[in-house]
């Protein structure tokens, strides 16, 4: 049986990796750009690490108890395709800002944006980024005391220490020596679950049990005929995602340039495949019994029933992902910190340490003051999802359009924001309350453009 000895040695194991990286970030530009511009091999983990969303297995589980897995492979090629092509959106961007003298990365959204409008969309990524890493928080401290019968205060405070030390501390270099154990714990244990499960009971009997047994709970987040719709929308959330993640946008600025697409690829073709297989897994796990939709909760009940091995493997690779995801969460907020109030790249070490501090201390005061729970996960995963599909509009002006985003191209991304607090407590269904603050934030940047193209005739 698992118990709180068992995660002792992999949390020494994951800090006495950390330590020789730990304190060598000396300026700004050490802490969000390394000094070696990054190849194949450590570019595609770092933007697999980017890619990472652990609160998004909860919508995998909930997806597959509506027996649509061919919606769920059709969305995980989707999304590959959509980061390739995002990474082709962006590539002429990024190429006419780094041809003017004296532009790097850090310089990118303040050259293309008005000097007020460059705060409003600092504050907004920022803003994405803290309420992603509330997500992910919140599902590991849940997870964790469930399985392992341990405290929440002491999982959550374990959990932040890691992340400071991971994140803030040891910086860019230290994210990337982690995520690579981690992505690779991830993955070869994934593939060893899958041939396990399949082998041991057969591919023909699972498929067959689970076309013919019918979802056990019937509480789902979306009704029966709103999923395809959902998954439609899943899109925009992904596209919205990659848009307004800093970090990820200066992990683009550290790649090679003959190596990007390659790195694009390999990334996005990984990702897919990690969800594949997870629906895959998760197709065996419903044939079992298990009450998929309410998997972080299940878990500990499911434990006595079927096998610890299998389960204490998923376990650990689900803390793997959202500690991934949490670290380069942690990441995106500090790089809004840095370039919201830094105004030069040299500065005191004595200076980053308290800005360091002062990065993770309003995510620890909130968890002081509201307990993890699911309603709390499923709050943040539709906030996210909301503040994602309303910034399609204004951040995709930085890839398609070469004029500055002004506080007027700006307006779009606050009228969605202010139709999604003006629906999120109505009764229309929070999906059909997504797409219309979607449009409306379509339509009025459809309109700016237009009155000005008249205008400048």
């Amino acid at each position: 049986m698992i118990n709180e000895n068992s995660l002792i040695l992999p949390y020494l194991l994951l800090l006495f990796l950390v330590l020789p990286y730990l304190n060598r970030v000396s300026s700004v530009f050490d802490y969000i750009e390394p000094n070696v511009k990054f190849g194949l091999h450590d570019g595609t983990f770092l933007l697999l690490a980017h890619l990472f969303k652990g609160f998004f297995i909860l919508i995998l589980f909930e997806f597959i108890a509506g027996h649509h897995f061919i919606w769920g492979a059709l969305f995980s090629i989707i999304t590959f395709l959509i980061t390739i092509l995002f990474e082709k959106f962006i590539r002429y961007s990024i190429s006419v800002h780094l041809n003017n003298p004296n532009h790097t990365g850090l310089t990118f959204f303040k050259d293309r944006t008005g000097n007020y409008a460059f705060y409003v969309i600092l504050t907004t990524m920022g803003l994405i980024a803290f309420v992603a890493l509330m997500a992910e928080i919140t599902w590991t401290t849940l997870l964790i005391p469930q399985v392992f019968n341990l405290s929440q205060k002491w999982v959550l405070i374990s959990l932040l220490f890691l992340l400071y030390v991971y994140a803030v501390v040891g910086g860019l270099e230290a994210i990337g020596k982690v995520s690579r154990v981690l992505i690779f714990f991830i993955f070869f244990t994934i593939v060893c679950l899958l041939l396990y499960v399949y082998l041991t009971n057969g591919i023909y009997s699972i498929y067959h049990n689970w076309t013919q047994q019918k979802s056990i709970n019937q509480s789902r987040l979306f009704s029966k005929n709103q999923e395809p719709y959902m998954w439609f929308l899943m899109i925009p959330v992904i596209f919205g995602y990659l848009l307004t993640n800093l970090s990820l946008w200066h992990i683009r600025f550290c790649m090679k340039e003959n190596r990007v697409k390659t790195i694009y690829t390999s990334a996005a073709f990984c990702w897919a495949s990690l969800m594949i297989t997870l629906m895959m897994i998760a197709v065996y796990a419903q044939t079992t019994g298990w009450d998929i939709p309410s998997f972080v909760s299940q878990i500990p009940q499911e434990m006595p029933h079927s096998s610890t091995f299998f389960i204490s493997l998923l376990v650990m690779v689900v803390i793997s992902i959202s500690l991934v995801s949490s670290m380069v969460g942690v990441k995106s907020i500090m790089d809004t910190f840095l370039l919201f109030i830094i105004k030069n790249e040299k500065v005191d070490r004595s200076f980053l340490k308290r800005l360091y501090i002062s990065s993770l201390g309003p995510v620890m005061l909130l968890f002081a003051i509201l307990r993890p729970t699911t309603a709390l996960l499923y709050t943040c995963v539709r906030i996210f999802t909301a503040l994602c599909v309303v910034s399609v509009p204004t951040f995709l002006l930085f890839v398609i359009s070469r004029e500055k985003v002004t506080m007027v191209k700006v307006l779009p991304l606050f009228i969605g924001i202010l139709a999604c607090l003006f629906f999120f407590n109505s009764p229309l269904s929070p999906l059909f309350s997504l797409y219309l603050s979607l449009l409306f934030s379509l339509s009025l940047q459809f309109i700016i453009w237009i009155c000005q193209i008249i205008l400048h005739k």
